[in-house]
């Protein structure tokens, strides 16, 4: 019979860890045609708050490197993005908008649970309430309007 003995285990688990880190992941950042036109703050707003996770700006830090939360993270901004990416919003055509701008407001407005862990890691990527109420007044303003102020001419 064979004993398994906590220097084995240990054993395995560092070969396991370094044989993971070969498991390739596509962290790139594809161009980025931001449409979106905004008022500088506002801009500069989301992309402290939201552009990491949706767009292809994403900063990837050193930790998006490392496996197995390279992994969380790789799912995290890939979802993230397809859920909405503000780098794609350059078509007002686009029904998906209106729709977005009050996923938007909810999500600002009540939050969700992955905005939890991002920002514990990123204390300083969450808006502040005047940011918030900001870039609220924006969005109803803008999307009552039929010409949206969202995009280049």
């Amino acid at each position: 019979m064979m004993t398994v003995s906590f220097k084995s285990i240990a054993s395995w688990s560092i070969v396991l860890l370094i044989v993971i880190q070969f498991v390739p992941l596509q962290r790139i950042n594809p161009p980025a045609d931001s449409g979106i036109k905004l008022p500088h703050s506002l801009k500069s707003f989301l992309k402290q708050a939201c552009y990491d996770c949706h767009s292809y700006e994403t900063r990837w830090t050193s930790i998006a490197y490392i496996a197995p939360v390279s992994w969380l993270t790789f799912s995290t901004v890939t979802s993230g993005r397809s859920a909405l990416n503000f780098s794609t919003w350059n078509n007002t055509d686009n029904p998906e908008i209106k729709l977005s701008r009050s996923k938007i407001m909810s999500v600002i407005l009540e939050g969700t649970a992955h905005q939890r862990l991002y920002y514990f890691l990123k204390p300083g990527a969450q808006l502040t309430a005047s940011q918030s109420r900001e870039l609220l007044q924006w969005l109803k303003a803008t999307s009552e309007k039929k010409d949206s102020t969202w995009f280049k001419n």
